[in-house]
């Protein structure tokens, strides 16, 4: 399978170049059928040429921010889809999963200014974060859109950066590469998956509010 895709990829960007890496990365951030380093890879192995260093690292760059623009257009859908249906969704079936919305409110508060800006750059630059998963959450706390256009854009860069040059500099087996940074992602859903599963356990069991009374007292 993952062997069928990058052969694929590889024909799609040596034939259409950049419109290939643009349209994958868009299609990768808004229903994830692809496996994102591979795109960005397969990119960096392809279309970055062989010359000086500084040659290679504005090659990389160019791709990089060619890809992070249209991974940041391509991530507002699910921004959008957390940002106006998380509200209802949660109200609509608290009794299911015990999660008000005034506790994401609170959460919400915590995680704003600074340190909103700052965590957004973080999981966008982290090539092992799944940038569907981070689209979604975002729009569900309600981050400014334009704070969150910023560090999506701006995190996304670096991540583009690593794995471009990664795609050039191990040519010969990259796409192993891919494939573990691939599955490192998938391990990172599910473990924000069941993070969220284990809340909502704790919440209907009681054992969030029994723990917070213990440490508050």
């Amino acid at each position: 399978m993952f062997g069928e895709i990058t052969a694929w990829l590889l024909e799609a960007i040596k034939t259409h170049g950049m419109i290939a890496v643009v349209l994958g990365v868009i299609i990768e951030t808004v229903i994830v059928p692809l496996p994102s380093p591979l795109i960005i890879m397969t990119a960096g192995f392809i279309l970055i040429p062989h010359g000086t260093i500084v040659q290679i690292i504005l090659a990389a760059l160019w791709i990089s921010v060619i890809a992070g623009i249209a991974q940041t257009f391509g991530s507002y859908l699910l921004y959008g889809i957390g940002y106006f249906g998380g509200k209802p969704i949660i109200q609509r079936y608290e009794k299911l999963h015990g999660v008000s919305w005034k506790e994401i409110q609170q959460f919400e508060k915590k995680f704003k200014g600074k340190n909103e800006s700052f965590m957004i750059f973080l999981l966008r630059a982290l090539p092992i974060m799944p940038l569907s998963v981070i689209s979604g959450l975002a729009g569900i706390m309600k981050i400014d859109f334009k704070r969150y256009t910023i560090m999506t854009f701006f995190g996304t860069v670096p991540r583009n950066i690593v794995l471009a040059l990664c795609g050039f500099f191990f040519s010969g087996f990259y796409e192993i590469i891919a494939k573990r940074i691939d599955n490192a992602e998938t391990i990172m859903t599910v473990f924000a998956v069941l993070l969220i599963c284990l809340y909502i356990l704790g919440k209907k069991t009681g054992m969030i509010d029994k723990i917070r009374k213990t440490i508050l007292k």
